[in-house]
């Protein structure tokens, strides 16, 4: 006779099948993204430097007789900001002249002769040979020449080092000497320098920008540098270069923005803030704050594809109190987001939409 289990077990199959086959899928409620278009205004630390900037050597040895400016002074490029006593260089000048005229002298007797060389070996009053060495004893007189004058041309050049003038227009940012000190030319070491200058005409307002912002900014943005140091004032300046690369360390990139500063009223050195108004970056949307839920770490919205659920990571941005911005790839204008996600979703999980709404 057969038991009671094996008689029910038919029953409880087909009430476990019954009951499988009356799950339906969980209803969600959803919305659809909107296209983030509201630009953001950042502000970023950030100092000037001057435009142009050199330290001034001289390239001859001697005593600074004239020292024609000092510090703050301004500067045209070719004023004579000193001049040195080097005797040793004029002395040296005058005997080049010397040599020079030497030189061609003896290469005007021999060329002299040279010709008058020609004219007898037709009449064979000397030889061939004769001739032919008298030719190259003109050719050596004339390269001597040559070496001579090229010699008085580098010592003229020397000279001329004596009289120190300003590469560009510029301010005097430092002095290095007095008037009576000795000075070395081509100095070995960095702080023979005499004068440094520096361009303030045209400030560089240098910044650090994180990727968000740095792969936004382009070449000709007009942009407002504001200093405590000037209360409601702003300076008009462009993103003018940036390097192209980001520090290791830092993650930065540095930027440099022009400055027009023709009165002087920024000194170089002074810390302020860029004003930047940006726009989104490509694929930022909004949607509301209880759309974004984490999985494993990651900052993650669950979307409907197929009738199916799949998360799609995404990074948030600002919070607008209702809203998010998140910015991802993987979103679209007519993705479909669930609100409210349960925590036991799992991708590819069957669901039903309710009716959905447009994100506001």
């Amino acid at each position: 006779m057969p038991s009671l289990r094996t008689c029910l077990a038919p029953f409880v199959l087909a009430a476990g099948l019954h009951s499988l086959g009356a799950q339906t899928p969980a209803v969600v409620r959803t919305v659809t993204p909107s296209a983030a278009t509201a630009e953001r205004t950042y502000e970023l630390p950030g100092r000037t430097e001057p435009f142009e900037a050199a330290h001034v050597f001289t390239r001859a040895t001697g005593v600074v007789r004239e020292r024609a400016f000092d510090i703050g002074d301004r500067v045209k490029a070719g004023d004579v900001l000193a001049v040195i006593d080097a005797p040793e260089v004029d002395r040296a000048v005058d005997a080049a002249r010397a040599s020079l005229v030497q030189a061609t002298t003896r290469y005007e007797s021999a060329r002299r002769l040279s010709d008058r060389s020609a004219s007898l070996l037709a009449s064979n009053a000397i030889s061939q040979d004769e001739l032919d060495q008298r030719n190259a004893t003109t050719d050596e007189a004339r390269a001597a020449v040559e070496v001579a004058r090229a010699n008085l041309a580098r010592l003229e050049e020397q000279q001329r080092f004596a009289t120190v003038r300003a590469p560009f227009d510029a301010v005097i940012a430092g002095r290095n000497f007095d008037r009576g000190d000795r000075v070395r030319g081509d100095s070995a070491t960095a702080e023979g320098w005499l004068y440094r200058l520096v361009r303030l005409d045209t400030l560089r307002f240098v910044i650090n920008a994180a990727p968000d912002i740095a792969l936004r900014l382009t070449e000709g943005r007009a942009v407002a540098v504001r200093f405590s140091e000037f209360p409601g004032r702003s300076f008009a300046a462009t993103v003018s270069r940036s390097s192209r690369v980001f520090d290791p360390a830092a993650g930065t990139m540095r930027i440099e923005l022009t400055l027009d500063n023709r009165d002087l009223t920024l000194p170089a050195g002074l810390t302020g803030r860029v004003v930047l108004t940006l726009p989104p970056t490509p694929d930022t949307f909004l949607l509301p704050t209880n759309t974004l839920l984490v999985r494993n770490g990651q900052n993650t919205v669950a979307t409907v594809r197929d009738g199916k659920v799949a998360f799609v990571d995404v990074a948030p941005g600002r919070n607008l109190g209702n809203q998010v911005e998140v910015t991802s790839a993987g979103l679209a204008a007519d993705s479909v987001v669930i609100i409210n996600p349960n925590a036991l979703l799992r991708p590819g999980d069957q669901v039903e939409l309710a009716p959905r709404t447009a994100a506001r």
